[in-house]
This record gives structure tokens, C-alpha cells and sequence, in this order.
């Protein structure tokens, strides 16, 4: 090799960022970057729920690796292996059995996370995801699918069962899909004769004494009045035992009669880790240094969800968009360092703050240590995630996605992905 390469695994937010930073960072010709993902697009996850729920068209919500990135060279493709003693990565093209392999002189991983679904009976059968846009718009599909049913069926009881919905989970992610859906399934059955408001319900499960657990105490407290104003079931301190096709058992001991459990309830490392002789904490994740490296190794790095990286008090990082653009962005800056002979800097993030929308154009948030809840808090959330999404024309179709979702009634129709979500996931387990 001519120059010397870096391969980047994981098209995310850290991934997709970080070659984007070494793009402006390395002079022309001075490296080499290669982007692997199974994937040639990231979802821009603030507004994945949105965009399952027809505020905004699903495609907009995602973003072109090809176009987000202008020199960087992509591959799509599944990774099969990485051997740290000849620095080589394995993958393999979609739709292909072969074999290709890279070498590298430095090796980033940004694989990101997959849902964590524990042993718990029945959950990897008949649980939902919200990890990607098939899953948000695929949960749009099956609640579209239970009103048509629940409008062709005289039995009040089967009614209730069919439209009431269960989230477990109630951090950023949970607490969004809940609120969002309890509104798509009270609006979208409007539009259906025999279906009346009060037969769909939400059920939001967390196994902690609040929701939002990573804001302030107030304003977990202003969103729990809130959801609960809205007549959705908020229960704290409880767990899950148990799922079957038609009902989930608490721990309580308690059944709920339902058709659709929604998991919401942490992430887990990627299952490839376990295959890497790398450092590893007990829950599975990469073990880094300050400065983003792999502990103990030399050319391999490790940022986002995958890696645990620490601040300068000790404490890791929160896996979260905001963060993983900000390694990524710091990793750039610490390559190029390295590739000009130069020392690297530790990571120091200050976090911004955190937004949170709960449906209803009801929102909290916390930015630089200013409160706001409610609409403002709303207003807020969009506002932010408009400015922040790459590209001056999807900037502009989000912003009349959304001002023609204020002045005209949504569509709700299906896009044909409902039945994605029965197969059994066994690569997903916690480890």
C-alpha cells in the first residue's frame, strides 16, 4: 500500500461521521479510508419514530452513505471476521458467497448496538423492535392491520385487546413510542367506523422508579403527569416475565391482554465482539482509552455504542447520537494526529443537554442547563434535529413533511413490511 489506510466498520452516526471528519482532516492522498456497513445509508434514529408514524415521509429520515461521504470508498457488506495479527477485515457483498478481504494500518469500530432481548419466555418470538426503519414502519403496518380488524369485529372485548398496545422500556426511545403511537392509533381510528377512541390503549412498562431516567427529576416527573393526562398506563418499578402471542405477564404476577409488545428495554454489544480477542467489559463492550484506542492495542480504535468510553472523571460516555458524532469527529482528529507523528488527545464531551418528544406536540428537555416542558420543549426537539440532519434539501423536505402534516390529515395505509419482526432472533441475546 502506497499510503497508509484506514478501514472504518459501521456506517452509524460514529462511523459515517468519523470518515466524514478525516475527509476535511487528511490531505489529499495523505491516507487511505474505507467504509464498511452491511447497509449503504444510516437512519438518523431522533426521527425514526416519526417517520414509522407517517409525520414524515420514512425515506427522508434516512440519509445516503454515498452522498453523506465524497471521498471516503464504501463497500456494503457483512463483516465476517477481523484478524488483529495480519490487520486484515473479511466481509462479504450482498448476494454473493465470497470472501473479500482488506488490510489495514488502523481499523475504527463503530458497530453500534442491537436491542438487548433477555431469556425471558416468549420475547424473541413475539416482541417488536424499534432499531431500524423496517421496524418503525413495520409497527405502523401492524397497528394499521389491528384497526381494520378491530373495525370488522362486533366483540367489544376483542376490540380493546387488539388496539392495546405495550411498551417496555420508558428511556428516550420508549417514552417517544409510546407517546407517538397512542396518538396514531386514537387519530388513524377516526377513520374507522366501528373503532371508538377510548378502544385503544398504551401500557408503558419500566422496571426503575421513573421514566426518562436520564433527565432531571422534574421533568421525568412533568412527563409521567403528562402521558398519564393522556389516560396512558404508566406502570414504574415493574418488569416483564413473560410474553405469548396475546398477553405478557408482569411481575406482579399480573397478565395484560394485549397483541402487540412493544421492546424498548436497553441495548446489547454487537455479537461479533464476542468472536475479537479485545478487551472487554462484563457486559460485552470494547474497553477504550481517553483517547479512543482499543486498550492495548496500537492501530485499533472503538467509538459509539459498541465502546465504552470514559470521561475524564471515569464515567462512560451515554450511548447516544449526540455522543457518537462527537467521537467520531475527536477520532478523526486523533488519526490525523497520529499520521503526522503527533501524540492524541484525550476525549472531553460536554454534553449539550437532551431533548425528549412524548407525542401530542408535548416535549422535555434540558439544553445547557435551561428547563423547558411542553410545547416549547417540542417546538425545541424539532428544531434541533432539523438543523442537525445533513443536506440542505432534506433539511427542506422534513420541514414540508412536517408543515403538511400541520395543515392536512395523514394517509394511514400500509407499506406491505408487517411481518418482519416473527423471525427468531437469536444473534440479538444479551450477552
Amino acid at each position: 500500500m502506497s499510503c497508509p489506510r484506514i478501514i472504518i466498520l459501521g456506517g452509524g452516526f460514529g462511523g459515517a461521521y468519523c470518515a466524514q471528519a478525516l475527509e476535511r482532516l487528511l490531505p489529499r492522498r495523505s491516507a487511505e479510508v474505507l467504509l464498511i456497513d452491511e447497509k449503504n445509508y444510516f437512519v438518523f434514529y431522533p426521527l425514526l419514530v416519526e417517520a414509522g408514524t407517517g409525520s414524515l415521509e420514512p425515506r427522508h429520515a434516512v440519509v445516503s452513505m454515498r452522498a453523506f461521504l465524497r471521498k471516503t470508498a464504501f463497500r456494503m457488506g457483512r463483516i465476517l471476521a477481523i484478524d488483529l495479527e495480519t490487520r486484515t477485515v473479511s466481509y462479504r457483498l450482498p448476494e454473493s458467497t465470497e470472501t473479500h478481504d482488506e488490510p489495514f494500518d488502523h481499523l475504527v469500530l463503530a458497530l453500534g448496538s442491537v436491542t438487548r432481548l433477555p431469556d425471558i419466555p416468549g420475547l424473541h418470538e413475539h416482541c417488536f423492535e424499534m432499531k431500524s426503519m423496517s421496524d418503525a414502519v413495520g409497527l405502523r403496518d401492524r397497528a394499521i392491520r389491528l384497526l381494520e380488524q378491530a373495525d370488522a369485529t362486533p366483540d367489544s372485548e376483542l376490540k380493546r385487546r387488539l388496539l392495546h398496545f405495550v411498551v417496555v422500556g420508558a428511556s428516550f426511545t420508549g417514552a417517544e413510542v409510546a407517546g407517538e403511537f397512542d396518538v396514531f392509533l386514537r387519530e388513524a381510528g377516526r377513520a374507522y367506523a366501528n373503532v371508538h377512541s377510548s378502544d385503544s390503549t398504551m401500557t408503558l412498562i419500566e422496571i426503575g422508579d421513573r421514566i426518562l431516567p436520564a433527565l432531571d427529576r422534574e421533568l421525568s416527573q412533568f412527563a409521567l403527569d403528562r402521558m398519564r393526562e393522556r389516560k396512558i398506563d404508566v406502570r414504574l418499578n415493574t418488569g416483564v416475565t413473560e410474553v405469548q402471542a396475546e398477553r405478557v405477564k408482569l411481575s406482579t404476577n399480573e397478565w395484560i391482554e394485549t397483541h402487540t409488545v412493544i421492546w424498548c428495554a436497553g441495548i446489547a454489544a454487537p455479537p461479533l465482539l464476542g468472536d475479537l480477542t479485545l478487551p472487554l467489559d462484563d457486559r460485552g463492550y470494547i474497553v477504550c482509552d481517553r483517547d479512543l484506542r482499543v486498550s492495548g492495542q496500537d492501530n485499533v480504535w472503538a467509538i459509539g455504542d459498541c465502546a465504552v468510553n470514559i470521561d475524564a472523571s471515569g464515567r462512560p460516555y451515554p450511548a447516544t447520537a449526540q455522543h457518537a458524532v462527537r467521537q467520531g469527529a475527536h477520532l478523526a482528529r486523533n488519526l490525523a494526529r497520529v499520521l503526522s507523528g503527533n501524540s492524541t488527545l484525550p476525549c472531553d464531551i460536554t454534553s449539550s443537554g437532551a431533548v425528549a418528544a412524548l407525542g401530542c406536540r408535548t416535549g422535555v428537555a434540558k439544553i445547557f442547563g435551561i428547563k423547558l416542558a411542553g410545547f416549547p420543549a417540542w417546538f425545541l426537539w424539532r428544531s434541533i434535529y432539523l438543523l442537525k440532519m445533513p443536506g440542505f434539501s432534506r433539511k427542506l423536505r422534513i420541514a414540508l413533511d412536517w408543515a403538511m402534516d400541520l395543515v392536512f390529515k395523514r394517509e394511514y395505509i400500509q407499506f406491505g413490511v408487517h411481518n418482519h419482526h416473527r423471525k427468531h432472533r437469536s444473534d440479538a441475546k444479551a450477552p
